[in-house]
């Protein structure tokens, strides 16, 4: 009986032993296929995590690139082109750091799936993700000095146009009171004389008289227009171009003098105009 169960373990072992060498060889091939396969899921998962820092380390440069150029800004004082460029440098870095964080995202979910318990990986994207989380920080605070940076500018502009529209009327003001000054002054300089025969300062009401009373200057109505206005600060000389002049008007003596002229005519040359001025402010010259 022991012989019978002998020989069977035997056999069994010597069948055991003929199958075992082709089906080990179909277990390796199908454990190193698993390797494998594993292995390249871990490089490209590698490899993507890489990239991905890479792309997160040049965010952080250009994100201290564009802090430098706002710094530079402020510095320089108002540029609203360039202040504009800055803000959607921002945006563009921005949108890129939320496409980073949601394939960080994804990347943790695939890791947590494939039971992979890499402490390293793990603690590589919580890395980034705390970077990412950072440079929005850092990105939200340069928006909001922008836009400090934008009021200010605004405030400053508008203080600056206030300060000009006030210098504008005060200038306008001063403008006028010169304007009033000088037309004052020309009018309190500005006097009148008048040429003629006796018959046309007659018809002019420039002089009058009754029968054989005495002749009265300027007395009641009289043309106005007839008379010619003129600056007594540079009116010394009146050509008559008559040999007979006789002045009607009084004017003190020796503020003036009747100058005969190589033809015979006559030239009345005022001397001191403020003194030949001084009784009157009209002078009505008898021709003929």
């Amino acid at each position: 009986m022991k012989k019978i169960f002998l020989t069977f373990g035997i056999a069994a072992m010597m069948f055991a032993s003929c199958s075992t060498p082709a089906e080990n060889d179909n277990a390796d091939s199908l454990r190193i296929a698993n390797l494998s396969d594993e292995l390249q899921r871990a490089t490209d998962y590698k490899d993507s995590l890489l990239l991905l820092m890479d792309d997160i380390y040049q965010g952080m440069d250009q994100i201290n690139q564009q802090e430098g150029l706002l710094n530079n800004l402020s510095a320089s004082g108002d540029n609203a082109n360039r202040r504009e460029e800055i803000r959607q440098n921002l945006e563009v870095i921005r949108q890129k750091l939320r496409t980073n964080r949601e394939l960080l995202v994804q990347m943790e979910k695939k890791l947590a799936a494939s039971n992979d318990k890499n402490g390293l990986l793990a603690k590589t994207i919580e890395n980034l993700k705390s970077q990412i989380a950072s440079q929005e920080t850092h990105i939200a605070q340069l928006n909001t000095e922008l836009q400090s940076a934008r009021t200010q500018i605004a405030q400053l502009n508008e203080e600056v146009a206030e300060t000009k529209e006030q210098m504008e009327i005060e200038t306008a003001e001063k403008e006028k009171a010169q304007q009033e000054v000088v037309e004052t002054t020309n009018q309190l300089n500005r006097v009148y004389y008048a040429i003629g025969t006796n018959k046309e300062l007659k018809n002019k009401g420039l002089i009058s008289k009754k029968f054989l009373g005495k002749t009265k200057v300027l007395d009641g109505e009289f043309d106005a227009t007839y008379f010619t206005p003129v600056d007594k600060r540079n009116f010394i000389e009146v050509p008559c171009n008559n040999k007979s002049v006789k002045l009607w008007t009084n004017h003190p003596d020796g503020s003036y003098e009747i100058i005969e002229n190589g033809n015979k005519t006559k030239t009345i040359k005022i001397l001191d105009p403020e003194k030949f001025w001084s009784v009157s402010n009209h002078l009505i010259i008898q021709i003929g």
